[in-house]
């Protein structure tokens, strides 16, 4: 997972630019899978890739399984040939970062640059992390909270 570290993270976007260059061959940030979100009141900055959901809602609303999830890593990847653009996905997404590539029209996600993750190398300001990270007590919390109960 790509760990953010907002107190750390000036905006510069030079992880946009990383990520649309090394998938797309452009700089333009609109092609990029990890987005910098400006928080004005709260003055700070805060770099988003996916989350790889454990329940993926952008999986199980997906009309053509154009999304699955790696049994070994639990990566959940978009397949482009199956993808067919209507942007389900990104409705579905609670943090709003599967992007959209009008070039392709196909719908798009973090995919750690293969275990390379480009953002991660070019941030100079080291605002953000690849690292694996266990669940947080209030993730499992959460988890628990959603699963639906045994009936008596």
């Amino acid at each position: 997972m790509i760990l953010a570290h907002p107190d750390k993270c000036v905006a510069c976007h030079l992880c946009e630019g990383a990520c649309s260059f090394h998938h797309d061959g452009v700089f333009q940030p609109t092609k990029s899978r990890i987005f910098v979100h400006d928080l004005v009141d709260e003055q700070t900055y805060v770099p988003v890739t996916c989350f790889h959901c454990a329940d993926a809602p952008c999986l199980s609303n997906c009309p053509t399984n154009a999304i699955t999830r790696d049994a070994d890593t639990g990566q959940i990847a978009i397949n482009d040939d199956k993808c067919i653009g209507c942007k389900m996905c990104m409705v579905a997404c609670p943090f709003s970062v599967i992007g959209f590539n009008e070039d392709k029209n196909v719908s798009h996600n973090c995919d750690f640059c293969g275990g390379d993750p480009q953002c991660v190398k070019i941030c100079t300001y080291d605002a953000l992390e690849f690292t694996d990270v266990e669940s947080n007590e209030w993730m499992i919390r959460l988890d628990e909270a959603e699963r639906p109960r045994a009936e008596a």
